[in-house]
């Protein structure tokens, strides 16, 4: 039986590979519009339909009308990445010819502003609690002070102590339900939140404490999971959640801020509203040191 060939959209920067490499893949999951790959050496390539935005280590295939993963794909199939085509027993994708996504280079210390990441909060948060009650999207986190009432309370904090923080990191790695737990999408955002703003003396500090906690936990997740917060933990972000940062530094018009907050929680079944909350968990500290800095 001849191979189906799909067209490739698109090919996240860390999913390049040389044309003379050689790489092995394993069947690990599948979903309707995704297939994950798994190698050897824990390196995880996913396959995703044009329909979803740009991962770092996503390749985009336009498939058939009707196809899904789920009936195309067993679990363990082999799939190999050879001379920038990849190929399983029923398809093939020629890598060669497609465009590599890749995020806006940062900014510059100076073009970033503060006060403008800061002023979008409350937006934001009012943003989240609609966006939950109105897809009616349910989390096990507490996502802002409060609310909702039966989430449990992530109990990060800027001041911590190692001891502390690592305890509150522990209580969010692996919480929840999923592929990639609440708590640790929670984590991604707090990360995410900071780390442009490490060059502050107190958020550098606390973010070398937060990166060695969640180091020695990561273990205690999902390996899917634990693929996204290694990425994280080196700054490597999906594209809509790359454009939010972006556009919040230099000081975007609401609307386009909204709009892109919307991409984000789009994401997974609560991934995306998780994330959004320990992103605003993230504001929150920032705060915290901002106003500790005018005493």
């Amino acid at each position: 039986m001849a191979l189906l060939t799909f067209e490739v959209s698109s090919v996240g920067y860390l999913a390049e590979h040389g044309p003379r490499e050689t790489r092995r893949f394993w069947v690990h999951s599948h979903f309707q519009h995704a297939l994950n790959l798994s190698s050897a050496s824990g390196e995880l390539l996913t396959l995703l339909s044009p329909r979803f935005q740009n991962l770092p280590t996503a390749i985009r295939i336009v498939t058939p009308p009707g196809w899904d993963w789920r009936h195309q794909s067993r679990p363990r199939e082999p799939v190999v990445l050879e001379g920038n085509v990849l190929r399983a027993a029923r398809w093939r994708a020629d890598l060669s010819r497609a465009p590599c996504w890749r995020p806006a280079p940062e900014k510059k210390r100076d073009a970033c502003s503060l006060d403008a990441f800061l002023g979008v909060y409350p937006a934001l948060a009012s943003q989240l609690i609609t966006y939950c009650r109105q897809r009616e999207v349910r989390s096990n986190l507490q996502l802002l002070p409060g609310w909702p009432l039966d989430g449990r309370a992530p109990r990060l904090n800027v001041a911590d102590e190692k001891l502390a923080l690592d305890a509150a990191v522990a209580e969010l790695i692996g919480f929840g339900t999923g592929l990639t737990p609440d708590g640790d999408d929670y984590l991604l955002g707090y990360l995410a939140a900071l780390r442009p703003w490490q060059y502050i003396e107190n958020i550098a500090a606390h973010l070398k404490l937060l990166k060695l906690a969640i180091k020695s936990v990561l273990h205690r997740t999902t390996s899917i999971s634990r693929h996204y917060l290694t990425l994280g933990l080196k700054g490597h972000y999906s594209e809509p959640i790359d454009h939010l940062i972006s556009i919040l530094i230099r000081g975007s018009p609401v609307s386009d801020i909204a709009t892109a907050a919307n991409k984000v929680m789009e994401f997974g079944a609560s991934s995306g509203v998780d994330w959004l909350g320990g992103f605003l968990h993230g504001i929150r500290s920032l705060q915290t040191v901002a106003q500790e800095e005018t005493r």
